[in-house]
């Protein structure tokens, strides 16, 4: 499950919305597939996680018990 912090909808909302549209479609696409290399999902360290929206722009998430809280 993926879950998005408050903090993430602010960042979200400055977007451009070329950029808030590509988001949701990487969202989607997220969902069904995450290990779609266009993705480029990735882990760091030991909780955090990378996935990528675009060529420019970055989504930063923790673990948490039933999946992954992006902020």
């Amino acid at each position: 499950m993926h879950y998005a912090t408050r903090r993430f909808w602010q960042c979200y909302n400055v977007l451009p919305e070329h950029m808030q549209r590509t988001a949701d479609e990487c969202y989607k696409l997220l969902k069904t597939d995450p290990s779609h290399p266009s993705l480029h999902v990735k882990k760091l360290g030991k909780n955090y996680w990378s996935v990528r929206a675009g060529l420019s722009y970055r989504a930063l998430g923790v673990a948490v018990e039933n999946g992954i809280s992006w902020f």
